[in-house]
């Protein structure tokens, strides 16, 4: 019985170690990708995780100067060492969606708050004319499948946006609460928006799409 369990534990290693580096090869073949695109002054940038990355951002908004600029597993920090190809083209706006990653590494909500304040920062100084939309971050549903690094974190979501509602605030930038849209009333991802507990179905994108429509 000890070797199967040892067995188990060794195979649950080995696929995570597998999916792991799955996601490494997918950033870094999508990070290199965006540093060939062009971004030019008209455009519209969907800057953030695999929320972001998700959608077919040009065909939901109906505007072709839309871009997708998010990647599956990114952090805070990720969005900000990747910006360098899209400031250079001084983009018309960039919205902004991260967070949950963070989380799922266990930072908190005001170091989240605080990474994210650096990165608009950066946006401000490079490309003064862009105009800024940070959205807030969406909750989860360890129901519906266990996220094990998220278990028992709502609560840091929900801090996180209280914290990153005072960075818009501070750096006069808009701020688009997202949150009410897609949490139940036990404060978890409506489960009818997702799959998996986490990423989202084609509904909920509609719904997405229609909070910021109004920015566009």
């Amino acid at each position: 019985m000890k070797r199967i369990i040892m067995a188990a534990v060794v195979a649950m290693i080995a696929i995570t170690a597998i999916s792991q580096a799955n996601q490494d090869v997918y950033y870094a073949r999508r990070a290199t990708l965006f540093e060939q695109l062009p971004v030019g002054k008209k455009d519209i940038i969907m800057l953030g995780n695999s929320l972001t990355d998700g959608a077919e951002w040009n065909e939901l908004l109906n505007n072709r100067h839309v871009k997708n600029r998010g990647i599956v597993g990114d952090i805070v920090q990720g969005l900000y060492e990747r910006m360098e190809p899209i400031l250079k083209g001084q983009p018309k706006k960039i919205f902004i969606m991260s967070g949950v990653n963070d989380v799922s590494h266990g930072v908190d909500g005001d170091s989240i708050a605080r990474a994210t304040e650096k990165l608009i920062v950066l946006i401000k100084t490079r490309s003064p004319r862009t105009r800024i939309y940070l959205q807030s971050m969406l909750p989860f549903n360890n129901d519906v499948r266990e996220w094990k690094y998220l278990v028992g974190r709502e609560q840091v979501v929900v801090d996180g946006n209280r914290a990153l509602e005072q960075v818009a605030r501070r750096q006069g930038v808009t701020w688009i609460n997202l949150y009410p849209l897609f949490v139940d009333e036990n404060g978890k991802l409506k489960a009818e928006y997702t799959n998996d507990g986490l990423h989202l179905m084609g509904e909920a994108y509609l719904i997405w799409r229609d909070a910021i429509k109004p920015y566009i």
